[in-house]
């Protein structure tokens, strides 16, 4: 999978909303906090549209994204904020566009459908990774996360991929592997199976991560894939954070890491929980696409 040219300082930016509305003030910080990490910010006014909850109608969305792509002074897309939308103007994205010139294209939650279509059309890697609005009033520790996980972001637009420690990490089936990873959010994952941004699995490692789910949702969307085929043939899992998970008056009887590993154990690969992802404020930057080693309990990535 092609890597798309890293950034260097006073590359520019693009801030694209692909599912819910933004506000100026909501992208503030973060905007300050890059340009003083030595980036330009391109804030066009049709960001700050919008329609019902989304960021302007589906066809505006894809529009301005496909503005934003061709625009050759911009290195990298980055998306405001999750929430529901971008699978509702995906197919108006110029895969052949982002093709000939290739961009980071950086995000996650309902992003994972954006990302998984660029991989499939376009064989280049994308950046899972914090987005502006989780620096919006943001205060001590909780900035502190956010921080880190934004540093990671710089880090990995300039070409570092930060590795992630799992020393301290539950595992199932432990040993090291190696292989190209792939995933996002569990729920958006499921959504995209059998449509044309689906991917293939086959010898991947599977990252995956959720939200506000109740856990016999996590188990019906692991059976799914399982009985499709999806899990059998993975390198690996790693599990992200399931966070704002629920249950009903009379328990399902399994937690998330429970429900994964009678999903996933009897094949045989290594799971890894507590990786430092998802819809956490540490979300640390995972690079989709590219070439990637669980040894001795840190996770790295290779950056060509």
């Amino acid at each position: 999978m092609k890597i798309p040219p890293f950034l260097k300082e006073g590359d520019t930016i693009a801030l694209t909303a692909s599912a819910r509305s933004i506000t100026r003030e909501q992208i503030a910080p973060a905007v300050e906090f890059m340009q003083s990490k030595g980036f330009k910010l391109l804030i066009d006014e049709d960001l700050f549209r919008v329609h019902h909850q989304f960021g302007g109608t589906d066809k505006q969305r894809a529009q301005f994204t496909n503005k934003m792509i061709a625009n050759p002074e911009v290195k990298a897309l980055w998306n405001v904020r999750g929430g529901y939308g971008s699978g509702r103007m995906i197919d108006e994205l110029d895969v052949n566009l982002l093709s000939n010139h290739p961009k980071w294209m950086i995000g996650f939650s309902d992003y994972t459908v954006i990302h998984h279509h660029v991989m499939r059309h376009c064989d280049l890697a994308v950046l899972h990774a914090t987005m502006p609005i989780f620096m919006f009033d943001k205060q001590g520790k909780d900035l502190e996360d956010v921080e880190m996980a934004m540093n990671s972001l710089v880090s990995a637009l300039k070409g570092d991929f930060q590795s992630l420690n799992c020393q301290n990490s539950e595992l199932i089936n432990a040993k090291d592997f190696k292989g190209e990873i792939t995933g996002g959010n569990l729920s958006v994952l499921m959504s995209i199976q059998g449509t044309n941004s689906e991917t293939d699995w086959t010898n991947k490692i599977l990252f995956i991560e959720d939200l506000d789910e109740y856990y016999y949702h996590i188990d019906r969307m692991m059976q799914t894939l399982r009985r499709g085929g999806k899990l059998k043939d993975l390198k690996a899992v790693l599990v992200g954070s399931f966070i704002q998970m629920h249950d009903h008056t009379v328990p399902f009887g399994m937690n998330v890491k429970e429900i994964i590993t009678e999903h996933c154990a009897s094949y045989g690969y290594p799971i890894v929980f507590d990786v430092n992802a998802g819809h956490h404020l540490q979300n640390m930057t995972i690079p989709l696409g590219v070439l990637t080693e669980f040894k001795n309990g840190i996770i790295t990535f290779a950056s060509s």
